[in-house]
């Protein structure tokens, strides 16, 4: 799982062939603080269940580097905003939130979900923010996408009594 900013690096086409896309690190690839207008590309994706479109403020992210082979599973994307950073950028369509499968060495099934958001810490308080990034994780470690969402912790055990001294 990604999220915001851990997706800025030296080499952003290594490591979108982990995680399906990436940003270069020392370049302005991002709006600043601005109404992140988010359109569900994907409703019926079960990371996305009961989301609808929904506007956060964050930062949005463009000037990208995406895998190819495969692609990345766009779950929802934005039309960046026009902020002073974003530039020639403003209105460009560009995903910020989705999954990428892939195989790694030995043919072995790699899974990734990705948030670009979660500058603002209050975007942690959105229901549905916490309802798709607890699915996002699930998924991701491939087990059912409601494992965390439906987690009921098992009940305290008693503590057995202190022997006499």
């Amino acid at each position: 799982m990604s999220l915001h900013d851990s997706l800025c690096g030296p080499d952003p086409a290594y490591f979108a062939t982990l995680v399906g896309g990436a940003k270069k690190h020392g370049e302005v690839n991002y709006t600043l603080g601005a109404p992140i207008a988010y359109t569900v590309v994907d409703s019926a994706d079960p990371i996305m269940k009961g989301m609808s479109n929904f506007t956060i403020y964050d930062e949005a992210f463009y000037n990208m580097t995406w895998a190819r082979d495969p692609s990345i599973h766009v779950l929802a994307s934005t039309v960046i905003p026009g902020t002073p950073s974003a530039g020639m950028h403003k209105g460009e369509i560009v995903p910020q939130i989705w999954s990428y499968e892939h195989t790694i060495a030995g043919r072995q099934p790699a899974r990734a979900f990705v948030w670009m958001q979660g500058h603002e810490y209050a975007n942690f308080a959105n229901y549905q923010i916490q309802q798709m990034l607890l699915r996002g994780i699930a998924w991701a470690a491939h087990k059912p996408v409601d494992t965390l969402v439906d987690y009921v912790p098992p009940p305290e055990r008693p503590q057995p009594a202190s022997a006499p001294r």
